[in-house]
C-alpha cells in the first residue's frame, strides 16, 4: 500500500457513496498537484561561479554578444562553440554563461583564451529549469539564437552558419532571439 492509498483510505467515510469517493479522490490529486507545482515554482534559481559572464572590456581578447529580444523573467544562457563536429552538443561547448533574463536588450562578454572561429547559441530558458524545451522535431520551444542570425532551415544548424572568427581583440556581435 502507498503513502497515496493510506490517506485515501483514511479520508474516506466507511459509508460513503461512490460519488463522495470520487470527489475527494479527486480533491486529493487537485491539492498534491498544487503542492508539487508550488515546490517547483518556489525554488530559486542559481548561477554556478563557472557561468557567470566576464566584465566587458573593449580592450582585451572577449566576444561581447548583444542579444535582442529578451523577454523578462526566467534565464538567458549564452553557449560558445569552437568544434564544429561538435556543435550545440554539450561536449563540444567550450563555455556556457547564465544570466537572469531581463526585458529588452542584454549584453554578455566572454573572455577568449586565444583569437578563433566560434559560433555562440543563445536561448532564453523561461522557467530557468536550466534546459531548453524542444519539439518533437527538436526544434527549440523557448525563444533561440545563434550568432550570424542565420534563416530558418530544414535540419540541424550548422557551424559553418553561424561561424565568425575573432581578431586579437575578439569580436562584437548581435543575436536576435527568435520565438518558437
Amino acid at each position: 500500500m502507498t503513502i497515496l492509498d493510506s490517506m485515501k483510505t483514511s479520508l474516506l467515510p466507511i459509508n460513503s457513496s461512490h460519488s463522495t469517493g470520487f470527489f475527494i479522490h479527486a480533491m486529493i490529486f487537485t491539492m498534491s498537484l498544487l503542492f508539487f507545482t508550488q515546490a517547483s515554482a518556489s525554488q530559486s534559481f542559481t548561477i554556478n561561479p563557472h557561468e557567470v559572464p566576464d566584465v566587458c572590456n573593449a580592450s582585451i581578447a572577449q566576444i561581447r554578444i548583444t542579444v535582442n529580444n529578451v523577454g523578462a523573467g526566467g534565464v538567458l544562457n549564452v553557449e560558445l562553440y569552437d568544434d564544429p563536429e561538435h556543435f550545440l552538443f554539450k561536449e563540444g561547448r567550450k563555455r556556457k554563461v547564465r544570466i537572469p533574463a531581463a526585458e529588452g536588450q542584454q549584453r554578455v562578454c566572454m573572455n577568449l583564451e586565444q583569437p578563433g572561429t566560434y559560433a555562440v547559441a543563445v536561448y532564453h530558458d523561461i522557467d530557468g529549469d536550466r534546459k531548453l524545451k524542444k519539439h518533437w522535431n527538436l526544434l527549440p520551444r523557448e525563444p533561440f539564437g545563434l550568432s550570424n542570425n542565420p534563416g530558418q532551415q530544414f535540419g540541424f544548424p550548422k557551424f559553418s552558419d553561424s561561424a565568425f572568427t575573432t581578431g586579437s581583440l575578439g569580436a562584437d556581435i548581435v543575436i536576435d532571439l527568435k520565438q518558437p
